[in-house]
């Protein structure tokens, strides 16, 4: 006899079976292939966007990374011209 849950599945019925699947959609372990199908689309147009939005990111910072440098270097000097002399 096989056993669903601690269930033995002879034992329950067309009815008992019936509600079974009605359980089981219930608290979400049987879905409808549609229903998944929709879902891991959903999810697989937002994992594309983000993958977009990480490629312009990355974009811009290649952009900015070479100025910000320059603007650190250009502050390293001018905090270097205005230190005092030593041993002047």
């Amino acid at each position: 006899m096989e056993e669903f849950a601690g269930v033995a599945i002879s034992n329950l019925g067309a009815s008992g079976l019936l509600s079974l699947a009605v359980l089981l959609v219930m608290v979400g372990r049987l879905i409808p292939r549609a229903m998944h199908n929709m879902i891991v689309a959903i999810m697989q147009q937002r994992i594309d966007k983000l993958e977009e939005l990480l490629d312009k990111r990355d974009t811009q910072l290649d952009r900015l990374l070479p100025a910000a440098e320059t603007s650190a270097e250009a502050l390293e000097k001018i905090q270097r011209a205005g230190e005092p002399v030593e041993g002047g």
